[in-house]
């Protein structure tokens, strides 16, 4: 069962009053702290482990190419008697 992603209130609070705000300035859509907070949920449960998979992702490449250098460098100083 996957772990269930959760934010920080002050984070939280902010998205939350962003998406109030966005909807009203975008579509003349009122919505309610009610609304807002169940769409954020929504959100972040389709959102989250797609970032974070990207995040990994990112991360492994970087580390990737990190060795690659790292091997490189070695490679050099055997090279030198």
């Amino acid at each position: 069962m996957a772990k269930k992603i959760t934010l920080p209130a002050e984070q939280y609070q902010q998205l939350s009053a962003f998406i109030i705000k966005w909807f009203d300035d975008n579509h003349e859509l009122t919505l309610g702290q009610f609304e807002a907070d169940f769409f954020l949920d929504e959100l972040v449960k389709k959102m989250a482990p797609i970032l974070y998979n990207q995040g990994l992702d990112d991360a492994i490449t970087v580390a990737q190419q990190n060795m690659l250098t790292l091997e490189e460098l070695l490679d050099l100083e055997k090279i030198i008697p």
